[in-house]
């Protein structure tokens, strides 16, 4: 496109650079004085005019731009359950055959221990519908903490509440931390109640808003959880024992506030002993678990001080000291239970090891209400500092073991090599594969787990695979270095178009206040590292070895890079300008 015609402040036309010189050999171009990188040339003339601060409000990257949207989602994901809770599970006393399968969590599961089927007027657990299924280290953190800066419910529903809306809850409710407590296992307190139905359709305006499920600890707290690894690509296979062990026991509404207040009134003592007894009370009630009386919900599992050091089911010496206890009921994630046709939004599993698992795309879309609802956001980042980003941060968390990223990488890719000779750097091969052979492939080569820093950053076979799957609308494909340079407006208008959740100007002058959706004010680097960290003897030794294996890494990406580009969008592309880790 004329550098006149995309609408961005350049300068005036004669400082525009003088035309290229070609060169025949390896492709190169004459720019600064060197035979350069074209595609490096071209970062760099792109940054030149377009300037990495001066990115416009409003702009987004070519291959991002669409004529038309697919159809915004309608309601909310909801799962009522498979079928009606056999006979035999309803016994006070189950036999020994429906209690001998257990979660990774240690807890009892199977077919006894899973939603008896709801009706459509009765709440039912919201599955996930908006996924960032890959890439580790492309920025997927970053980028839900921009969501759940822009699209939580206290920010898109805010400007709908009625002025007397704490009046209306009052006498509309008695929650939680209302006059009233679940099963009279709390206090009496004085803040004024939640009120779902300001989260409701009417509530909201019928805006669509996004709602993490939410993660606890043995200690009582919850807050929202960015990644759940319940569909696959996680130690411990919880799809495997039912779904009960995702969308976990019926909780008020109001567990899934953005950050939980401890109420006006109450020691901190007093909270903490409240929130950990409020865990037993949702573990075991059959009013919350909705299974027989005497039945633990499958995605609670009990932790003693016996086990400190148990990785399912993990104590905290906290208990003991603080609260005298020695064994504790607790759940580790729960998703929000509503009534259907009340409500409208999506729930989150931004869990970026999904899109190179051979089993967590059909595991979605088989337990989805309505699979062409679901939404993708698929963040891709430079393959080789994808890679090295991911080690680096592994290594400095002691996971991995290797501290020559070079040695880990020549590991990797020969392990690959291997795993199929002929389809290896074979493009033309895998895009001829039919869906049976391209899946056995991915799930014969690919694990899908932290440390896999060679596969991780194959990006076009994972596509390819989910492609099969889901449809090419349903995928948002966005470049990290891209993501890197957007602006508020522009990047939250696209992702309200794509995923149908709502903003506005007013939320998103909010957002930019907070300093949030814009990495280069941002409150947090979205990067792995601090300046500190980069400049240590070991990140610098490390960063040495990188760079003499660049060329090695560049010829084995290229043939999956030039697929990629086929395959999603020529601006696809990555060079040493964009190797840098």
């Amino acid at each position: 496109m004329p550098w006149r015609e995309r609408g961005l402040h350049h300068r005036a036309r004669d400082s525009r650079p003088k035309p290229l010189k070609q060169s025949a050999i390896n492709n190169r171009v004459w720019y600064n004085g060197e035979w350069s990188d074209p595609v490096a040339v071209a970062a760099a003339l792109d940054a030149k005019h377009r300037g990495w601060r001066t990115y416009t409000d409003d702009e987004v990257p070519a291959y991002c731009e669409r004529t038309a949207w697919p159809p915004k989602p309608q309601g909310v994901n909801n799962y009522a359950g498979l079928q009606p809770l056999p006979e035999r599970c309803r016994k006070a006393r189950l036999d020994a055959d429906d209690t001998k399968l257990k979660g990774p969590n240690g807890a009892h599961s199977g077919p006894c221990f899973q939603l008896d089927k709801r009706s459509p007027n009765e709440s039912q657990p919201v599955l996930p519908t908006l996924f960032m299924p890959g890439f580790p280290k492309s920025a997927s953190t970053w980028l839900f903490e921009c969501m759940h800066a822009a699209f939580v419910p206290e920010q898109v529903c805010a400007d709908t509440y009625p002025a007397n809306a704490f009046d209306i809850a009052i006498g509309a409710t008695r929650s939680l931390l209302g006059r009233r407590s679940y099963g009279g296992m709390g206090p009496r307190l004085r803040q004024p109640p939640f009120n779902p139905a300001l989260w409701s359709k009417a509530g909201c305006r019928n805006r669509r808003f996004m709602l993490p499920g939410i993660a606890c600890a043995v200690t009582g707290g919850c807050s929202h959880r960015k990644e759940l690894f319940f569909y696959g690509a996680g130690y411990g296979d919880y799809f495997r024992v039912g779904m009960a062990a995702l969308h976990g026991p019926e909780l008020p509404l109001e567990m899934f506030v953005r950050e939980e207040q401890r109420p006006h009134g109450m020691k901190g003592r007093e909270w903490d002993l409240y929130r950990v007894k409020r865990m037993e009370e949702f573990c075991t009630n059959p009013r919350f678990t909705h299974l027989p009386a005497g039945r633990m919900h499958p995605s609670c599992c009990i932790a003693k001080a016996s086990w400190p050091k148990r990785w399912g089911c993990r104590w905290h010496e906290t208990l003991r000291i603080r609260m005298g206890k020695f064994s504790s009921v607790w759940f580790q994630t729960a998703m929000p239970w509503v009534k259907p046709d009340e409500y409208e939004f999506a729930s989150v599993d931004f869990t970026p090891n999904y899109l190179c698992h051979s089993g967590a795309l059909r595991n979605i879309h088989s337990t989805a209400r309505d699979p062409d609802e679901l939404r993708f956001i698929v963040l891709m980042r430079d393959p080789i500092a994808r890679a090295f980003s991911e080690w680096s941060m592994f290594t400095t968390w002691g996971w991995d073991k290797q501290k020559d990223f070079v040695t880990r990488v020549r590991g990797q890719m020969s392990t690959f090599r291997k795993c199929n000779a002929t389809l290896f750097h074979r493009p033309d091969l895998l895009t001829a594969l039919p869906d049976y052979e391209l899946a056995a492939y991915v799930s014969k080569c690919f694990r899908g787990m932290a440390m896999e820093y060679v596969t991780n950053s194959l990006y076009p076979i994972c596509i390819a695979s989910a492609l099969r799957i889901f449809k090419r609308e349903q995928f948002l494909f966005l470049r990290f270095e891209d993501l890197m340079r957007m602006k508020a407006p522009g990047l939250l208008t696209m992702l309200s178009n794509f995923t149908g959740l709502y903003t506005d100007s007013k939320i998103i002058q909010r957002v930019r206040d907070m300093r949030e959706c814009e990495a280069t004010r941002a409150k947090k680097v979205p990067l792995s590292f601090t300046q500190k960290a980069n400049a240590s003897v070991q990140a610098r030794a490390a960063r040495d070895g990188l760079r003499a294996a660049i060329p090695e890494l560049e010829r084995f990406y290229k043939p999956y890079d030039q697929m990629l580009q086929a395959l999603v969008h020529p601006a696809f592309q990555w060079s040493a300008a964009t190797h840098q880790a």
